[in-house]
């Protein structure tokens, strides 16, 4: 996500359901990753499992069978070694996540959704990046850590599972404790996020839309409403939603949803939050991003999204927010211009 000015959801001129926020709500608890409790056998087992799914590589929805053990390409853009565009401490993404440190954020390489309006296209749709062994991947694991990241956040990381469990694995061997946040478009295949089962602690799931229609035309997929929502399913099982402790501090694991509005797309809301609140829980948090601006193909006026948002539409969406039951959440602040 890019850098962002939170607001929690109860705090806006729109009314909202009340809800228990945290004292400091930037204050995140230190606790150590899930997967410090994952025998070293039971580990390895799972990043041979994902390997081996690369041989007609199934790890995403895509399912294009592509060899990359043998270094074929997938639909995503991905090989056999982990590729990276780059690694950094991240202050702009939610409160629990980010926290007064920053978050440890691994942008990757190559993604398999088509989004025009992506706003990271030089990495997701050009593949800018750098491959890489494992090994030196962990080692940046261990930096971000040395740095003060309060996690480490694989950014678009669906199709480099196996990669990344091997480097969490590596780098855990070198002393990492953080959580693990695994940042997504929630195109994602039920059977793969079982591999990540006790090894992330904070799933940032995006629910981009449910017009298949919509997703089709702005993200090059058939399905994407009917697999994020069943991904999304499976997240929550893992985590359930983020806490607050006695001491008024952000506890890192749980599943956080984050919501894009879209130019002239606002009409979603309701059934986005209509499916965070009956398929998953009212406690379940909500991100509302009003950041969008026209990126890469977007300015294309015949997809309808060639504008930033305007007062009226982010307006509009937190009305739909303060019907729908839901609880917690942040929104980003609105500017005087009426511009996200």
């Amino acid at each position: 996500m890019d850098h962002r000015q939170d607001t929690p959801l109860d705090s806006g001129a729109v009314a909202t359901p009340g809800q228990d926020t945290a004292s400091s709500p930037e204050v995140v608890a230190e606790l150590n990753g899930a997967y410090l409790r994952l025998s070293d056998a039971e580990f390895r087992a799972r990043i041979r499992t994902a390997y081996r799914r690369m041989v007609a590589c199934d790890l995403c929805p895509r399912r294009c069978g592509a060899h990359r053990l043998a270094g074929d390409a997938g639909t995503c853009g991905a090989v056999l070694k982990p590729s990276v565009f780059v690694w950094n401490l991240h202050r702009g993404e939610e409160p629990p996540v980010s926290g007064t440190r920053g978050s440890g954020a691994v942008f990757l390489s190559g993604c398999n959704l088509n989004c025009c309006y992506c706003q990271n296209y030089p990495l997701s749709q050009l593949h800018h990046g750098t491959q890489m062994p494992v090994g030196q991947l962990a080692a940046a694991l261990v930096e971000l850590q040395t740095k003060g990241a309060h996690n480490i956040n694989f950014v678009t990381p669906s199709h480099q599972v196996p990669q990344l469990l091997a480097a969490v694995f590596a780098a855990r061997q070198q002393g990492l404790h953080i959580p693990i946040v695994y940042n997504t478009s929630s195109y994602d295949e039920p059977s793969t996020l079982a591999l990540l089962d006790g090894i992330v602690d904070i799933y940032l799931g995006d629910l981009r839309y449910t017009d298949e229609d919509v997703a089709m035309q702005l993200s090059g997929v058939p399905d994407y409403v009917q697999v994020a929502e069943r991904a999304l399913i499976e997240m929550h099982r893992q985590v359930g939603d983020i806490s607050i402790d006695e001491q008024g501090r952000y506890v890192p694991r749980g599943l956080i949803v984050r919501y894009l509005i879209l130019p002239r797309h606002t009409g979603m809301a309701g059934e986005v939050f209509g499916f965070v609140s009956r398929r998953l829980s009212l406690q379940t948090y909500v991100s509302v991003m009003t950041q969008y601006f026209p990126a890469y193909k977007a300015f294309d006026r015949a997809l309808g999204i060639s504008r930033k948002l305007t007062d009226a539409e982010c307006d509009r969406v937190m009305r739909t927010w303060s019907r729908s039951g839901l609880v917690h959440g942040w929104v980003q602040d609105m500017g005087d211009d009426g511009e996200a």
